[in-house]
């Protein structure tokens, strides 16, 4: 059953008990216990080793300074020179722990009281409770130990979407899941993804300073740091330079090196194409520069190669020229087609992309990304107009990201799903799933910009633009078309009209409705009639029964009144007749 947050920092159940917010030491190594006696841990003395150090290494403080060398050290029995950059064992462990985690709390552990995490980018566990009775197939809102972590969890149940508010706490979501054997296999031990290796060389340091050396250390370890973070299979190399390419095939290689003497360090960092050999991204740094930037060395570099792996730098090109060439697609080739489809938003990507996610799908049915992918695809059949049944993409969508969410919830993809479904269903709390999902991925520019499209379509364009610029920042080649969009519309509300349409040219979407909508309307209202009709005509000629449905189509993005006003406006300027219009006040849309 769903509890609420009582006063005081004590929990209140639907029975009236009641119990601390947080588990004392006590039920905590209880709960250890009953995990480290299950079978599903009995024959797994690593797993068990490695949980047992983490939890109690964090009842005793000490789980911010857990690192990857003194775990392997302490819990694997490597030496004291274990070099973690060298050597990926632990966190090939945690990641084993992790599922092997959400394997025992899928079928031994459903009924624990307390659930321990491993959350990605840390070997601190975090613990809450869980509540004692339950629906069958639920994972339930967990208040977590580790303040910087969100505390939620996502209920997976059968009857519908019924959201769990708790004062001062983020809610969990209630999503529909079919009770069949397909939706009880989903929640067993996820698979790994397959996404292609990055392998980081140590940072060699070129000159005779010793603490040019240290820096080269630490510039390794923030930029394997930052990569963990990330959907990457992250290894480290063995030597300085380059790698053979055979060893290595679909991987990416970065190397790099640390100058300097008199005055401030040079550091040099390249990528490599480790199959063809070929060089995708280079860069050189100086101390004083990033000094700047009010950023370190490291940070600055560290920032720059996440942006690397991330939509539409290099690395994604260079994914996105393999996918015509393999034969049958995996789950990476999918990603590549989702993100090359946001850039262009046209219905043939839309449809390309999705059928890849629901090829993998067959399988792969074990991987949260394969059924987020089909989520966010579904939302924007729903939204865009992709396909002839919108009721049901949404109700697709729902059932995709339940799926996702009972797989892993804490996949940034299954996050930023339901984020888009909270937003789509009308529920105002789709604010916390932003939240949740910038957590997981604070600098992924796609998940700033959908939720910046999200807060200034609902009327907060001073928070959404917010997000969009840091989305800009992040971005290696950012696409335009969120955007533009979020300053089109916000200049729409404003009044500001050549402003919008300068904006709204930017899209270059012509096959996109939501795009010639905007353009219709700016371009009436900033006097410019020749283009306003050619935009109408192009929009009826994409969507035969916008004239009858926009209404119901504003109400999907529940624009506010002020926008949507404005967009009335320029629309029946530029001669079209929006059915409803005349009876309905302005302002009265679903908005927040």
């Amino acid at each position: 059953m769903a509890e609420a947050l009582g006063k005081g920092g004590v929990s209140v159940s639907n029975h009236g008990d009641t119990r601390a917010v947080e588990p004392d030491s006590k039920e905590i190594r209880a709960a250890l216990a009953r995990i480290l006696a299950s079978a599903c841990f009995a024959q797994a003395k690593r797993a068990s080793d490695f949980l047992r150090f983490a939890v109690e290494q964090t009842l005793a403080g000490a789980g911010p300074r857990l690192k990857g060398q003194w775990i392997a050290i302490e819990v694997f029995g490597r030496p004291a020179d274990f070099d973690s950059q060298r050597d990926p064992l632990v966190r090939v462990e945690a990641g084993r722990l992790r599922r092997r985690l959400a394997q025992y709390y899928s079928g031994e552990g459903a009924d624990d009281p307390i659930r321990i995490q491993l959350p990605r980018g840390t070997y601190a566990v975090t613990w809450g409770y869980h509540p004692l009775h339950h629906e069958p197939l639920s994972t339930a809102p967990v208040v977590e130990h580790r303040a910087s972590r969100i505390p939620w969890r996502l209920a997976i149940a059968t009857i519908g979407v019924l959201v769990v508010a708790a004062a001062g706490l983020i809610p969990s979501q209630q999503l529909a899941l079919p009770e069949t054997s397909t939706a009880r296999e989903v929640l067993a031990e996820p698979e790994r993804t397959e996404w292609p290796r990055f392998v980081v060389v140590p940072f060699e340091n070129l000159s005779s300073e010793p603490k040019l050396a240290n820096l080269a250390a630490i510039v390794t370890d923030e930029v394997m740091l930052a990569l963990d973070q990330l959907d990457l299979y992250v290894v480290a190399g063995q030597t300085h330079g380059s790698a053979p390419v055979s060893e290595a095939p679909g991987s990416y290689l970065l190397t790099g090196s640390v100058r300097g003497g008199v005055g401030p360090a040079r550091l040099m960092a390249r990528l490599v194409d480790a199959e063809t050999g070929q060089q995708l991204w280079t860069s050189v740094y100086r101390e004083d520069e990033a000094i700047k930037q009010r950023l370190t060395l490291q940070e600055l570099v560290a920032r720059d190669v996440a942006a690397l792996a991330a939509p539409y730098g290099p690395i994604f090109e260079a994914e996105l020229a393999r996918v015509r060439e393999r034969p049958e697609p995996e789950l990476r080739d999918c990603v590549a087609k989702y993100y090359d489809y946001r850039r262009r938003i046209d219905p043939e990507a839309h449809a390309d992309a999705l059928g890849c996610f629901e090829n993998v799908s067959t399988r792969k049915p074990r991987v949260a990304q394969v059924w987020a992918g089909q989520a966010l695809l579904h939302l924007d059949s729903y939204a865009f107009h992709f396909g002839d049944d919108a009721a049901g993409s949404l109700t697709a969508a729902r059932d995709a990201t339940a799926r996702a969410i009972a797989i892993d919830d804490d996949d940034f993809l299954a996050n930023m799903a339901l984020m888009r479904v909270l937003f789509f269903d009308g529920d105002p709390r789709f604010r916390d799933g932003i939240q949740k999902t910038l957590a997981l991925r604070a600098n992924s520019a796609e998940a700033l910009s959908q939720a910046g499209i999200m807060l200034t379509m609902s009327g907060d364009s001073a928070a959404g633009l917010l997000l969009i610029e840091r989305a800009q920042a992040l971005s290696n080649k950012p696409p335009g078309v969120y955007y533009n969009v979020a300053f089109a519309v916000t200049y729409l509300r404003a009044g500001q009209f050549e402003r919008a349409l300068e904006a709204t040219l930017k899209l270059r979407t012509p096959d996109w409705v939501g795009a010639q909508t905007l353009l219709t309307a700016a371009a009436a209202l900033a006097g410019r009639d020749d283009m306003a009709h050619e935009a109408a005509a192009r929009l009826v000629a994409l969507y035969p029964e916008f004239e009858a449905e926009a209404l119901h189509d504003f109400d999907k993005w529940h624009y506010d009144g002020a926008y949507q006003e404005k967009l009335i406006a320029g629309l029946e300027a530029a001669g079209l007749k929006i059915v409803g219009a005349s009876r309905r006040p302005f302002g009265s849309s679903n908005s927040w």
